[in-house]
């Protein structure tokens, strides 16, 4: 597993959405099966960012949902769901712990949204949900099973 952190923030750097950035740099980094269509997760991930759509929910800790659910989630209803469940809560418990709040209108609240202060505090954004979201994969590393 190459570094999350790095390469997800560096997609943001050149472009992609907080929660784009995210899913990408897990596809690239070998941290979920590389067989899935990186445009159709791209595709699934871009209505995630910007607290999806100005709302509440930062993009970043979406777009790490979606890798944990895909990690971790279950594939069907005889599955049990306690271990993504434990998972996603971690992600949020471990962002809010460095952040107090998982809301985008909160965390940027104080920078014009089109400002180049604004972006660099999602690139923090983006920075600290890659870090969770790798911990949280290592910890249940042995649970995953990578297809590739």
């Amino acid at each position: 597993m190459s570094n999350l952190k790095d390469n997800a923030t560096e997609l943001y750097k050149q472009g992609y959405s907080c929660s784009e950035a995210i899913v990408r740099a897990a596809h690239q980094s070998n941290l979920i099966d590389n067989n899935i269509d990186i445009k159709v997760l791209n595709k699934l991930a871009s209505s995630f960012s910007g607290g999806m759509g100005n709302g509440c929910l930062c993009g970043a800790v979406a777009g790490a949902q979606i890798i944990v659910g895909y990690a971790l989630g279950r594939e069907n209803i005889t599955d049990s769901s306690k271990e993504v469940k434990t998972a996603a809560k971690k992600l949020i418990d471990n962002f809010k712990e460095k952040r107090k709040t998982t809301c985008c209108k909160a965390l940027s609240a104080k920078y014009d949204f089109n400002s180049p202060e604004r972006r660099q505090n999602c690139v923090n954004m983006v920075s600290d949900a890659a870090e969770i979201l790798e911990n949280i994969v290592k910890d249940n590393a042995k649970d995953i099973e990578l297809m590739h």
